[in-house]
């Protein structure tokens, strides 16, 4: 089974503001960051395989993304 997990960390492409980190078995997936508006942008990175992601995971990961990258 993928092992996922998320860091909230400083993305130094944009003034090193916080952004979210998705990453599956220590390989970089995604990226989560505040968009322009009120909305979550999600960004993901090209793979060669399928990734199958817990939805519950991803659910509670946006949530708590929408409250702690509020500007």
């Amino acid at each position: 089974m993928s092992k996922w997990t998320a860091d909230y960390v400083n993305d130094p492409r944009n003034d090193f503001e916080i952004v979210v980190e998705i990453r599956c078995n220590d390989l970089d997936v995604a990226i989560i960051r505040q968009g322009g508006t009120d909305d979550l942008e999600i960004e993901w990175y090209p793979h060669d395989e399928s990734l199958v992601i817990p939805f519950s995971w991803l659910f509670d990961l946006f949530i708590n993304a929408k409250k702690d990258l509020k500007k």
